[in-house]
């Protein structure tokens, strides 16, 4: 989540959130980034199922959004 936030507006795939915290070398599925959203949005959101502040670009991965 650190990188998405140092980099608003930015869109991450979940290969490349990935690799910021586990590396190559990782044990985890590209769909474990999706889990880790979710509670991330359960924790930051006003309605986790309508995301403000953490946005899916469909197709291509995540990003954060930091104007009101």
């Amino acid at each position: 989540m650190k990188k998405i936030l140092a980099h608003p507006g930015m869109v991450f795939s979940r290969d490349q959130l990935l690799d910021t915290v586990w590396g190559s070398e990782r044990n985890v599925t590209p769909r474990s980034v999706d889990v880790y959203v979710r509670r991330i949005r359960e924790k930051v959101e006003a309605a986790p199922e309508d995301p403000f502040y953490v946005q899916t670009v469909h197709g291509v991965g995540y990003r954060f959004r930091d104007e009101q």
